[in-house]
Formats: C-alpha cells, structure tokens, sequence
C-alpha cells in the first residue's frame, strides 16, 4: 500500500540528517587540495609584497604558520582516507584544522598591520576577506567550520588595527569588518541552508522512486498471485492485461488474449447485449457486482461472480473486471434447496399426522375426561368411585403420554412457538401447586407455595409453558415423595424498569438422586432408575421437555440432591413487565395495622403466612404449638392488645387446628376472636365442624395470596360469630361471589355439548347451544352474550365463517369469542387469533382450563371488552423478519410501505376506472402482495377479493370494493404512521 509523502519524510528524517553529513564531508574533503595549495600561494604573494616594510622575522613567521597549518590539514586529509573513520571524527578534524589555518592568518595579519603603511593594511585586508569569501562556498558544508575560520581569522584583525592608530580610519576599519563578520555569516548561512535543502530533496526523491519502485512490484505480484481472475480492458473492449488466475479460469493464455475482444473470448453471445449494458454502467462511475454466465475457452460454461469498476486515475478509459468463480456454491446452494423442500416435505407430514391423530384421540377424550369428572362430583357408591377414579386416572395418564409426545415432537422439529401475552405471574404458581395440591393430601404430604410480594404480579410471557415445567416439577416431587413436604417458592433476583428475573425452585423431601444419576435424568425417555419406571411410572419425558421449555424461555433447569433427603429443581427466568397493570390484592377492609397469630408447626407454612400478610401492613405474630398458641391468644388478651385474627393449621402433632378453636371458644376472653382454619387435607363434614365451633373461614393450602387476603379482608369485616352461626368463607364461596355469566356454545358434537355445558352450569353460569356457525350467527343477532365458545370444525359453517360474520355485526365487534379446537399444533392458536378470535382452547379441556378462558374474558365490563385486532400485524411481521435474521431491516420496510402507500392507491383507482379488467387485476395483486408482507392482514384480504373478481372478469364487481379498500388502506396507514414514529406494536 502506499504511504504518505510527509509521514515518509518524517520516518527519514534520521537518515536525511546523516545524509546531509555525509555530503557535507564529501565536499569539505573534495576542496581540500585547492585550497591548501592556494593558502601558501596567497601568503607567499603577501610576503612579496610586504617584504620592505616587515621586519624579516615577523614575514617568516606569518609565511611559517599559514604553510604549516595547510601542510597539517594536507595531511590529516591523507590519513582520512586510509583509515575511513566516522562522520563526527571527520568533522572534528576539519574543524581543527580550519581553527589553525584561520589562527595562523588572523594572528600574522593582526601582527603586521601596525607596521604597514595604510595601503600596504588594505592589501593585506582584502587578501584575508577573500580568504573569508572563498570559504562561504569551500566550507559551505558544515556551519561550525566556516564560523570557526570566521572568529580565527577576522578576531584578531581590530587588535592590529588599533594598535596602528585610533583615528577615524582605524575605527571605519573596524567597523567595517565587523560588518563583513556579519555579512558573511548571513550569507554562509544561506548557502548551507540550500546545500542541506538540496541534499535532503535528493534523498527523499530517492526514497520516493524506491518506494514507487517497490509499491509497483508489490501490485504487480498481487495482481498476478491473487485467486480471482483479473482483466484490464481499454475503452474499446480490448483485454490489455489479464493474471494467472484469468489463464486458469478460462484456458487461454495471456499472449492469445491480450489486444482481443473480451466479448469474443469469454462472454456467451445471448448475454452479449447484458455485457455491453453493464459497461456502460461502469463507465458511468457505478461499480457492478453481478452473478453472470461466462464461457471458457473449450465452449464449457461456468458461473461466476462478476465485478467491474472504472479505473479513475486511467485517462484513456480503462477498467477493470474481476471474476470469481461460483459453480462449486451454486451446486451447493442447489443442493441445500432440494434438501430444504425435503426437510420441508417431511416436516408438513409430520405435522399433519400428528394434527390428525391429535384430533382423533382428544375428541373421544374429551368426552371420557368431562363425564368422568361430572360423575365423581354425584353421590357414589365406593367400588363405583373406585372404578372411576382407575378411568380418570388412566385417562389422564394416556392424555400426559400424547401431550408429552406432542411435546417433543414439536420441540424436535422447532415448530413450538412461545406465546408473548400478559399474565398473573403468582396467581399462576399458586393455580398450578392447586391442581397438584389433592395428589399431594392422599399421600399427606405437606404442599407449600411461598411467593413474596416483591414478586412482580403482571408479566409478560408464556403462562401455558411456565405452568406446564411447574405442574411436572412438583409433580415428580410429591410422586418421589413418601413423607416429609413439597416446598414450592417464586423469589425475585433482580428487578429493573423494564422486566423482572424471577427464580422457580421446587424442593421436596423425598428419594434424592445419586451423583451419578444427575447426569442421565434430562435425557429423553430415561428415568434416575429403570426400576423407577415400574414403580413410579411415566414416559421418562417430562424433564427432557421441561428443560427444553426452560431454555427456549431463556432460562436453564438445573437440580442439586442428596439421597435420602431430597433434590430441588431451580430455573430463573427474565420476564419484561406489563406496564401499568400491576395489580394487588384487595381486601374488604383495610388490613393495616391489624393484629394476627399463625399457629403451625410447619415453619415454611408460618413464614408464608407472614410473608404475604405481612406485606399487606399487618403485625404477624407465630406460634408452632396448639399450647403456646393459646397461651400467646389469653396473654395479648390479658395486655389490652387481643389479636384480630388467629389462622390455625388443622393437622398438628399434640392438637390440631379444631381441638385448640374449642379451647378458644370455651375462654369467653377470647370469644371475640376470628378464627381461620388452614387444611392442607379436607375431610367431609369440615365446614359442618367449623360453622359448629364459630370458625370464619376454612381454606385449603396452598392459598393464593389474593384468596387469602380476600378471605382475611372478609373474615375482619364481619363480626365474630357464635358457634353455629358463624357464615363460613370458603374458597367456593369467593368463587361464588363473581359475576355469572351468560355463554354460547357453538359445537356440533354431541358429547363435548354435554361435558361443556355440564361444567358451566355447575359453575353458575347460563349457557345456550348451538350445533353450527351458521346457528351461532343467528343467536347474536337475537341475544345478548357475555362470551362464545366457538368449535372450528362445523357443518353448514365452520367456526372461523361465523367467527367473521358475527365481528360485522355491531354488538360482535368486541364480544369475546374462544377457539375450541382439537388441534394443538404450533400455530393453531395464531391462526385462530389471526381470523378474528379473541382466545383459544384446546381440546380435550378440564374444567379450570374452560373457567379460566372464558371468565377471563367474559368477566370484563362491555366497555373493557377485548379490542379489534390492530390494523397491521406488527408483532407478528417483526417476530418473521427477527427468525430470519432481518430484524433490523423492519424499520426500513415500513417507512418504505408507508410513502408508497398513496401512489399504490392512486394507481388502483386510475385501473379501476379504466375499462379493462386486468390492469385492475396487476395493481391489485402487486398492492395486496405489499400489504401481505407487512401484516396487514384486513386489507391483503379486500385487495384478494378485488384481483379475484378483476381476474374472473367481473370489473364492476371489483370496482365496488374499491371504497372498502380505500378505507382499509388508510387505517393501515395511519396505524404504520404512528407506529413508525415511535409507537409500539402490540
């Protein structure tokens, strides 16, 4: 590469300073003779002339010293050449030896001068001041030499003068050559300043040609060593150059190209008119990358990489062209298509079978499932209870097995997609740890869930698959668990403006696992023990999958045990928060400031307990013993300071929760007390007992902190009660308190109507049935709903037809419509959202699965009802171009969309009003592929309608949309506009 001309004079400047020293020598040298030779010629002159005035000793001894100083200087030279020292040594010499030649002038000029008659001093003056004049080019090399000659030869001149006489000449005179002193080292200094510019031009003119030198080999061996073929044409066409690699990629040799046409040689003649366009391009200052079809000498063709630019500095129209060979990449690439379309093949016959076979084992499923639960719920006799207990269970276990197998099928094929919606964080562990919390009472088994206040309550993330790594992580716990507890906990890690890190363990007192089966228990369908298999059962998936899960949410499942004590599984996850929706729990009253006492022998129960009520500004006060309970309950009784609330555990080794709330309802000291009974294993004939003994509440653990602070905030807003009389506050009867709801249910099976409309009934909800979308439609525009439960798959109409009709009624645009469905593919859920619906199901469903979707959204006021999807699909565009790695290439798209948006517009309306149909059919085909890119879903489909009517020759029928499209297409534009500048997409 080249260098810069003053960072190369600054890098030579050592050796430009060297070289000047050198030529200095070289010249101080080169007149060394001369000068030597004309010293004793002038003072032998200077004696002739002078001899009559001078004594004879003076003119001999100034004759002696100027011949012996220039003798000396002679042969100082001589040796220097025989022995070559150094520049310093040399400079050294000259300058002592001009000192003596100067002296011996100076002295014997300034000795005779008294003596001379004043014409006879002049003479003598101007010999010396030639002298002087001659030396300003003899010794112009080296400044010090000349001024050392300078101060020894005139110095001692006004001495001599003004020994002669102090008038008016003697003073002139020495004025005068002061003066001269002056001058002549001004005019010295010029002339070494020239003589040292001259010498570094040299120099660096040198250096600059070497260097030119060199970086002209240096081309020249990169062009001729480099892998890509290299051609140099002139502005006719004609190849001027061309390196190896050039031979080697097309055949020919440098001689058998050279002044040909490069037309002629390499390029095919159906691409010759494309070549002549793409030089055209170069010449006009464009540089042209392109992939071409090229030919070699023996007629094969081959693909290369063309690329072409004007060379600048080149007055005579120069290029050059660069080809790199891409035949080896383009059979790759064809190779990757064939086994991409496989791959892709495979992976839709995948899918498709396991949609089908989802399909057919859910449905019969679903009906087993629900009628199971609905008949348990009735009076039984044991063996029957028995019997349906085995079907439930072994239902449920093959339904685990096919989630499980769906599962990792679709975790194998990265087909599973994780949902981004806002969701309950606490209220979710507490809901899964509750489904589990019956498993965890048949084996008596202590079940806590512990989750701070701290913990942030709205987040957003996939529920679905945090509940789903939770329900099997506890679980594998209280199935590995004989005795001892199963401690559930959510702590908060760290916490910033925009998202929360939130850390899962589950710690259980059960088998533990060895060191060595720690490493084998994540693997698919493997277990710690195989004898485990046949004890405890499963597929062996369960932790394959949860780990999976863990890492596509961003975390990593780990596990730390010990035989015979226990193992904990921990994750941590980073869940970015749902502004503005953190909500809390409410109370009937205030709780702040109330007094409460936790009796429980289970530590991890009481430090719950204070935690969540705590945190809710109450003083919480614990006892782990019935006695010291009461004896704590009789003596704040005794200070004046009773407890508001005492919360009992019902199962404690010496006396249970029912025998200490006997005790204290028998002290009329303690009469006032509110009493709360915690149970972690319910037995017929519980709230009996407790309205009996004047208890307020009976809740099962684990609680969810907004049940228990519900239950407390209703417990301290009644009085205490008498025995008998207390009105009991249950998880059913806050359960009972919400808002009933009027459903439709649109399914045309009639097995899942049945099991549907059995559970919403029981539930407390008004339901009506509808066999098909086409009767779905109907009963909206006749009734009133809170929420429809929508089956996709219906004769006469399906779920999505009546889905779109009812969003164009008036009363259906925000109304709550849930997908029920037996596909549970990736997918699913987004096309159902995608086409209108508000929320989706899956089939078959249990009954807090149907609760939870449909009073999650009925329960809403009409004026807090669920919102139309957007205009524009943002999320959804951004999350495609994210998977291809364009994400940051969304903004441009946009922007672009939106300033073409009128122009696509405008050029659709002058088609329509023209009178042939497929002009009309192109604008809007190219109008709604733009608009299908971006997501915008509702315009792509009116723009298909249009092209499909233009295509089928239907001009006026295409022409009706047109005003459906025009205001379509400025939603999308308003709704990009704000979203381009600085809105955010769902």
């Amino acid at each position: 590469m080249s260098r810069d001309p003053a960072a190369l004079a600054a890098d030579e400047e050592p050796r430009v300073v060297a070289e000047v020293q050198r030529a200095a020598v070289r010249q101080l040298l080169a007149g060394g003779p001369f000068a030597e030779s004309l010293h004793i010629l002038l003072v032998s002159v200077v004696a002739a002339l002078v001899w009559n005035s001078l004594p004879l000793g003076v003119i001999g001894g100034w004759v002696g010293a100027v011949t012996a100083a220039a003798l000396l200087r002679t042969w100082w030279r001589l040796r220097v050449r025989r022995r070559a020292p150094s520049t310093e040594e040399v400079l050294r010499g000259i300058r002592l030896t001009v000192t003596g030649v100067g002296l011996a002038w100076g002295v014997g000029a300034a000795m005779a001068i008294p003596a001379l008659q004043p014409h006879e001093g002049a003479l003598v003056l101007v010999v010396v001041t030639g002298i002087i004049a001659g030396a300003t080019s003899t010794l112009v090399g080296d400044r010090r030499s000349f001024r050392y000659l300078l101060i020894t030869t005139l110095a001692p001149l006004p001495f001599g003068i003004l020994l002669q006489g102090h008038g008016r000449f003697n003073v002139i005179a020495t004025v005068l050559i002061a003066l001269f002193a002056l001058g002549m080292d001004r005019v010295h200094r010029r002339g070494y300043r020239n003589f040292a510019e001259r010498v570094r031009g040299g120099v660096l003119l040198e250096r600059s040609t070497q260097e030119v030198a060199r970086q002209h080999a240096y081309l020249d061996a990169l062009i001729a060593s480099t892998p890509v073929a290299i051609a140099v044409l002139d502005d006719q066409r004609a190849v001027r150059s061309v390196n190896a690699a050039f031979e080697t990629l097309f055949g020919y040799s440098a001689a058998e190209v050279v002044g040909a046409g490069i037309d002629g040689l390499i390029v095919p003649e159906a691409f010759r008119s494309e070549s002549s366009d793409l030089e055209t391009r170069v010449r006009g200052g464009e540089i042209v990358r392109v992939e071409v079809e090229r030919m070699r000498k023996d007629g094969r063709r081959i693909q290369v990489r063309l690329s072409a630019a004007a060379v600048k500095a080149a007055a005579d129209g120069a290029l050059v062209a660069l080809y790199e060979d891409i035949s080896d990449r383009k059979a790759a690439e064809a190779a990757m298509r064939e086994a991409r379309d496989l791959a892709e093949r495979v992976a839709r016959a995948r899918s498709a079978f396991l949609a089908n076979m989802s399909h057919e084992i859910r449905t019969p499923m679903n009906a087993v499932l629900g009628f199971v639960e609905l008949v348990l719920d009735t009076e039984l006799a044991p063996e029957q209870r028995r019997a349906l207990e085995l079907v439930r269970t072994s239902s449920e276990a093959l339904l685990t097995i096919l989630n499980d197998i769906l599962d990792y099928s679709k975790i194998e094929a990265e087909h599973l997609e994780l949902e981004s919606i806002p969701f309950d964080l606490p209220k979710v562990v507490h809901a899964t740890a509750t489904l589990l919390a019956v498993r965890a009472r048949e084996k008596h088994l202590e079940l806590t869930v512990d989750v701070p206040p701290e913990v942030p309550q709205m987040v957003r993330g996939d529920p679905t698959r945090v509940r789903q790594v939770l329900m099997n992580l506890i679980g594998n716990a209280i199935k590995f668990t004989d005795q001892g507890e199963v401690d559930v906990s959510a702590s908060l890690l760290q916490r910033d403006g925009a998202g929360a890190a939130v850390q899962f363990r589950v710690r259980d007192t059960g088998i533990g696992i060895s060191a060595e089966q720690l490493g084998t228990i994540f693997q698919e369908f493997t277990q710690a023990d195989a004898s485990m298999t046949r004890r405890y059962g499963g597929t062996g998936l369960g932790l394959a999958i949860s780990r999976r899960l863990v890492a596509l949410m961003g975390g990593d499942l780990a596990v730390t045990s010990e035989v015979g004590r226990g193992s904990e599984f921990g994750f941590t996850l980073t869940f970015p928060l749902e502004a503005g929706t953190q909500a809390t729990a409410r109370a009937a009253v205030s709780l702040g400031g109330r007094r409460l006492l936790v009796v429980d022998d289970n530590e991890t129960n009481r430090r719950i307990l204070r935690d969540m009520l705590g945190a809710e500004g109450m003083a919480v006060h614990e006892a782990s013993r019935a006695d010291t309970g009461m004896e704590a309950l009789r003596r704040a009784s005794g200070s004046g300071t009773p407890y508001d609330l005492a919360i009992l555990d019902a199962q404690m080794p010496d006396q249970d929760g029912f025998t200490l709330a006997t005790a204290i309802r028998a002290d009329r000291a303690l009469a006032e007390t509110r009493l709360l009974i915690l149970t972690s294993a319910g037995q017929r004939g519980d709230g009996e007992r407790c309205r009996q003994l004047g208890i307020q509440a009976y809740l099962t653990k684990p609680i969810a902190r907004a049940d228990l602070v519900e239950a407390v905030g209703t417990v301290l807003a009644g009085r205490a009660s008498a025995p008998g009389a207390a009105d009991l506050v249950t998880r059913h009867s806050i359960a009972e308190s919400r808002h009933a709801l009027r459903i439709l249910l649109a399914e045309d099976n009639p097995v899942n109507q049945q099991v549907a409309t059995a559970m919403l009934l029981k539930r407390g909800h008004q339901v009506d049935v509808v066999s098909n979308g086409r009767e779905a439609v109907e009963a909206v525009v006749a009734e009133g709903y809170d929420v429809v439960l929508m089956d996709i798959q219906m004769p006469e109409m399906d779920g999505f037809e009546a889905t779109e009709e009812i969003r164009a009624l008036p009363q259906g645009r925000t109304l709550p419509i849930i997908a029920l469905t037996a596909h549970a593919l990736s997918g699913e859920r987004e096309r159902c959202l995608a086409r209108g619906m508000s929320g989706y199901l899956a089939k078959p469903f249990k009954a807090h699965d149907l609760f939870a979707a449909v009073e999650g959204r009925g329960a809403q006021p009409a004026d807090a009802a669920a919102a139309p999807s957007p205009a524009v699909d943002l999320a959804a565009f951004r999350r495609t171009m994210e998977e291809a790695g364009a994400g940051e290439a969304v903004d441009g798209i946009l922007e672009t969309f939106v300033a073409t948006l009128p122009q696509r517009l405008e050029a659709l309306v002058a088609a329509a009003g023209g009178t042939e149909a497929d002009p009309l059919q192109r604008a809007a085909h190219a109008f709604r592929s733009a608009a299908g890119t971006i997501g915008a879903g509702h315009l792509a489909a009116l723009l298909e309608d249009m092209e499909g009517a233009a295509r089928d020759g239907d001009l006026a029928g295409a022409r009706d949309k047109l005003e459906h499209v025009r205001g379509e297409a400025q939603a999308a534009l308003d709704y990009l506009r704000t979203a381009t500048k600085g809105g955010q997409d769902g």
